[in-house]
């Protein structure tokens, strides 16, 4: 090993001066000056600090070799900060490792920058250096008691800037950029009105981020249904009741068992989208939504309106401005008729084309075919849905995903919400 050692520790110097000193320090300035959020800023100091060292390091022991205990230690330093980045870069890879040129050749590079690394800094401590010299001169009391001050003061304040600024970086930068989306979505049913020849009423949604972060609302969708009621005059027994209905899913607040009524197939009467896609909602922010819709007058005893919203936070999902936004493509994956959109996602940093992989946003609204909700509560279609994934998947990819983690890493979460109003009886009888 200690002769490998010798033979490749110039090549090997070289090839870390120009991919971590060079490469990774030049982009880490970059990042440092047009990072897109505090956390590619931080990578770029810390991709820039590295490169300083190891150019420094490199260059001592080319140029001077280790003769002395600081250069030796200034070397050592430099293996070792060397072999840090290289084993962080190849975590950042390979965890949302796939198949494309970039991540390979990155993963190449660092993968032999890690190697290298560690054995130049098993050889560096393996080697033997030569004793110190005597001092020429004695050293006077005075100015040594002046070098042990000066350095107890800087250790007790190294010691306080340690046990300081992780509590600090904790409560003002960790804890709000991992604090998940908070969202509440409310809605109803008002003003139902018998017009003469049809049913007309109003309907309101509310979308409010009530966390501390901003969020982006990735897709929407908001329903109006009807349903027949017929109302018995005996109960039916409790061992006669079907319980399956909703033991077999959870159908949210509009699942219901009644001993006394009976609820018929919801019909589709209007639907729309709650708020434009990828919306961006601050803080205490609100989007309202407040519409006029008709129906039969005949037809439905209970109105119904759902309201589904997918967000994620906004600093975790940035997607790339199209040119010419078109609409969105009608295609048929697996049986089902979807309305998908797709959009990449952007990146923040110079950091993380190495990093990461190319990634695209697909949203979609589910329109007919054979992958409809089971749901006795509310019509099969439409529903939507959203997917972050690589590129290079087809779309069905986003109608059955393969839960590879990047929704959790993006904190996508979903809302929803059911008000129901019943139609006056007037309304319900024949004219």
């Amino acid at each position: 090993m200690l002769r490998l050692h010798r033979r490749i520790q110039r090549p090997a110097r070289s090839y870390l001066i120009a991919y971590i000193g060079v490469v990774l320090g030049a982009i880490g300035l970059f990042d440092i000056y047009r990072g897109g959020n505090l956390d590619v800023r931080t990578d770029g100091v810390l991709l820039l600090v590295v490169a300083v060292t190891t150019v420094v390091g490199c260059t001592v022991a080319l140029r001077l070799g280790t003769s002395t205990p600081s250069h030796r230690w200034t070397v050592r330093c430099a293996d070792g900060a060397a072999l840090a980045v290289a084993l962080w870069i190849a975590y950042r890879i390979q965890s949302n490792f796939v198949l494309q040129p970039l991540l390979v050749v990155s993963a190449v590079l660092v993968v032999g920058a890690g190697v290298l690394a560690a054995l130049l800094l098993y050889g560096d401590g393996c080697t033997r250096s030569e004793p110190p010299s005597p001092p020429a001169a004695r050293e006077e009391g005075p100015a040594r008691a002046t070098l042990l001050a000066g350095g107890l003061g800087a250790l007790g304040t190294l010691l306080a800037a340690a046990l300081a600024l992780p509590q600090f970086w904790y409560a003002s930068h960790y804890e709000p950029s991992n604090a998940p989306p908070v969202v509440a979505v409310e809605n109803g049913i008002d003003d139902v009105e018998d017009t003469g020849d049809h049913v007309e009423f109003s309907l309101w949604i509310s979308v409010e981020n009530k966390g501390k972060t901003p969020v982006r609302m990735l897709t929407s969708l908001y329903e109006i249904s009807g349903t027949r009621v017929t109302v018995g005059q005996a109960p039916v027994a409790p061992e006669e009741l079907p319980y399956e209905r909703i033991t077999g899913g959870n159908y949210g607040a509009a699942a219901r068992l009644s001993a006394f009524a009976d609820y018929g197939d919801p019909q589709t009467i209007q639907v729309g989208p709650v708020g434009e896609d990828y919306a961006w909602i601050g803080p205490d922010e609100k989007v309202h939504t407040r519409l006029r819709a008709q129906a039969p007058r005949d037809r439905f005893q209970l109105l119904r309106i759902t309201a589904d919203v997918t967000v994620a936070r906004a600093d975790r999902v940035e997607v790339d401005d199209r040119p010419q936004p078109g609409a969105r493509a009608l295609k048929t994956c697996d049986g089902t008729r979807i309305a998908e959109d797709r959009r990449p996602l952007a990146r923040l940093g110079a950091f993380e084309w190495l990093t990461e992989s190319r990634r695209e946003l697909v949203t979609f609204w589910a329109v007919s075919g054979e992958l409809g909700d089971e749901s006795p509560w509310w019509p099969a279609f439409p529903w939507t849905g959203v997917s972050l994934q690589h590129d290079g998947h087809d779309c069905a990819h986003a109608l059955k995903p393969d839960h590879d983690g990047l929704e959790d890493r993006a904190m996508v979460g979903w809302a929803s919400s059911v008000a129901e109003a019943a139609v006056p009886a007037s309304s319900r009888a024949r004219p």
